[in-house]
């Protein structure tokens, strides 16, 4: 074979391996580099917002970290002639996730069982809330005109560690629908509320990790717990909100309608039921007798009422 020849055969051979290195992928496809981006930093509780230890010694826990007991049907009680009415409290500059994963979660369980659960929204006059992103909605109910609520559910705001807890008629109105409730659920700071209508009293909860400091120095004698997905107290449940809502969701609908519902509701949202106890953030479940239902404190005197 000749110099030129040679050179030729080269040619062609590194042109043919070149193709086929493309794997099929069209000539004119842009190359894609994907780049690894650095995990965010925790942000340290600043020093003055230690956090104290739980100021009275908690029964122990039947769960934590381990798999979620679940029970093969609904719960004895539940009403069989009408959906449980599950009530989301919506106030202006509410977080879309804390409000979205319940209203979803819940809302499904009329696909897998019935009756389910009736899910509406509540708000202090029933007119247009935006949410902190920017969502407009029309509220099914004022405090007014709402019905009585058998699942509170109660998402973080903007103003769920300063302006809600400085307006008497909300808190009035979630000490009575609270009191009055066969659940109560908060998502993210929503355990802010809760605690100053005194519904947290005597029992462990949990709430956003980066306000565990404010929470303490807010509720000192509350029992607050960290590093945990949601803590079920008996009646009511709290979660440190974000996607974390939608396992607290689902644990009550697997507490109420059974795990054959939950993991229904988990496959068509792909929210896998029950959670990898190897992939889940620890979470607590406390005996139902060391959580009794809070009783609703009566309002001080002249103090406005729901409205």
């Amino acid at each position: 074979m000749t110099r030129r020849a040679s050179s030729l055969f080269a040619a062609v051979l590194l042109a043919t391996v070149a193709l086929a290195g493309m794997g099929g992928c069209r000539a004119e496809d842009p190359e894609v580099t994907v780049e690894a981006t650095p995990a965010a930093t925790p942000t340290p509780l600043p020093p003055s917002a230690p956090i104290p230890p739980s100021p009275v010694p908690a029964p122990t826990p039947t769960v934590d970290g381990g798999p979620i007991p679940g029970q093969s049907g609904p719960a004895a009680d539940l009403p069989t002639d009408r959906p449980l009415r599950a009530g989301i409290l919506v106030l202006n500059g509410v977080y879309n996730t804390e409000l979205a994963a319940p209203f979803d979660v819940l809302h499904h369980t009329q696909f897998h069982t019935q009756p389910g659960m009736q899910v509406f929204t509540v708000s202090p006059d029933g007119k247009l809330v935006t949410t902190f992103e920017g969502l407009k909605i029309t509220p099914d109910h004022s405090f007014a005109n709402a019905p009585q609520i058998d699942i509170l559910v109660i998402p973080s705001t903007r103003g769920s560690m300063d302006a809600d807890l400085q307006n008497q008629a909300l808190l009035n109105w979630v000490r009575t629908a609270g009191a009055e409730a066969r659940h109560v659920l908060s998502l993210c700071d929503g355990a802010f509320v809760l605690a100053k209508a005194g519904l947290l009293q005597g029992i462990p909860v949990t709430t956003f990790p980066d306000d565990y400091g404010r929470f303490s120095q807010m509720f000192p004698n509350l029992d607050l717990r960290i590093n945990v997905s949601f803590v079920d107290a008996g009646k009511v449940i709290t979660s440190q909100g974000g996607a974390r809502s939608y396992e607290a969701a689902m644990h009550l609908v697997d507490r109420l309608y059974g795990r054959q519902v939950a993991e229904g509701i988990g496959k068509g949202l792909l929210v896998p039921w029950p959670p990898d106890p190897d992939t889940m953030t620890a979470r607590i479940i406390e005996p139902a007798a060391a959580a009794p239902p809070p009783a609703a404190t009566p309002a001080p005197q002249g103090a406005p009422g729901p409205g």
